[in-house]
């Protein structure tokens, strides 16, 4: 009997020493990771901004690609919020991140609901450029154990439980950041940014060509000359045109490959020279930007255009598409300044 009582005590000798041990422990536990992100902070704030594309750089995303993902109405802002469920992997389980605050370019901070102990966990995703001219992707996560006991023993194991999905979430923002355009549009199309509109096919009397970018200013000119073999076949065909003349950018490299194209009415004509022939250009969705300068400049549009959407969880489905408004003219007085060239730029997307 008396070694019972004794083996008694020791049991509760040892689990107060246990309980004492645990309850010294932190009550909070923190996790900090960063990676370096070679363009713009404006593409980078633009990925991160709202859950729009939370599913390509979800800090789960590594531990069970078949989590899947619901959103509230609003995407972005306080309130805000991605709920999760993963079927494989009980760390992930179901939880969800609500936004609590947003820092417009600089932060974004989470509430995050777990199945991993604690009685509050939060989340700051963070950027801000060092003196390198880099941006600094940053996350800190928070977590408050309260006194719950074996949380604190937890959280002595947070660091490795949740730093190489925090590691991978910055990783794949940097991946797909730096797979675009690497150009600041932030300036250009604060004021005017682009605008998502529906096009209906168009029919088009269209022939190919190709300029050397070596020699920029000498693209638009070419452009217009394979235009005016256009207009020409219009005129002699008495076909009826329908809009402005249209570039599509089939390639840029060494060489710019586009064909050049005039909306026309018809479908057909009696004899149209060789290389020129009809076509109907798709309809869909488009990002439309409006620019209005030297023609010049038109490759650096493109390029904010495809960064634009990209950084904005636009999917892309086809080529560039260039609309001219105006044209030279002639000389003199009836001659249109290079500054107040108007040209639209169409993106299609999904």
């Amino acid at each position: 009997m008396r070694f019972i009582k004794e083996l008694l005590l020791a049991a509760i000798l040892t689990a107060v020493f246990f309980v004492v041990l645990m309850a010294l422990l932190p009550s909070k536990s923190s996790v900090e990771r960063e990676l370096e992100i070679h363009h713009p902070i404006s593409q980078v704030y633009d990925m991160i901004k709202s859950f729009k594309q939370f599913p390509a750089w979800s800090p789960w995303g590594l531990r069970d690609h078949g989590t899947t993902y619901q959103f509230s109405p609003t995407l972005a802002g306080p309130g805000a919020k991605v709920d999760w469920t993963s079927p494989a992997d009980p760390w992930i389980g179901t939880g969800s991140f609500e936004v609590t605050d947003q820092v417009e370019g600089e932060s974004i901070t989470y509430n995050v609901i777990s199945p991993w102990r604690g009685e509050t966990k939060t989340l700051v995703l963070s950027i801000e450029e060092n003196d390198a001219g880099a941006v600094v992707g940053k996350y800190k996560l928070d977590v408050d154990y309260g006194w719950d006991l074996f949380g604190r023993v937890n959280g002595l194991y947070l660091e490795s439980h949740v730093g190489d999905d925090l590691t991978f979430s910055l990783a794949q923002i940097k991946t797909k950041i730096e797979a675009l355009p690497d150009v600041d549009y932030s300036d250009d199309l604060s004021e005017h940014p682009p605008v998502l509109v529906k096009m209906d096919p168009i029919n088009v009397l269209q022939i190919n060509g190709q300029a050397a970018t070596n020699l920029p200013y000498s693209v638009q000119p070419t452009v217009l000359r394979f235009t005016e073999s256009l207009t020409a076949t219009i005129d002699i065909q008495k076909l009826t045109r329908t809009g402005p003349r249209l570039a599509v950018l089939n390639r840029w490299g060494q060489n710019y490959d586009f064909t050049a194209a005039v909306p026309v009415a018809e479908t057909e004509a009696a004899e149209i020279p060789e290389g020129v022939s009809f076509a109907t250009l798709d309809g869909g969705n488009f990002l439309k930007v409006q620019y209005k300068g030297a023609r010049w400049d038109l490759p650096r549009q493109r390029d904010m255009l495809a960064a634009y959407a990209g950084a904005n969880g636009y999917r892309t489905r086809g080529t560039i598409r260039e609309e001219f408004l105006n044209d030279t003219g002639g000389e003199g007085a009836t001659a249109i300044r290079e500054a107040d060239l108007e040209t639209n730029v169409y993106l299609p997307v999904d």
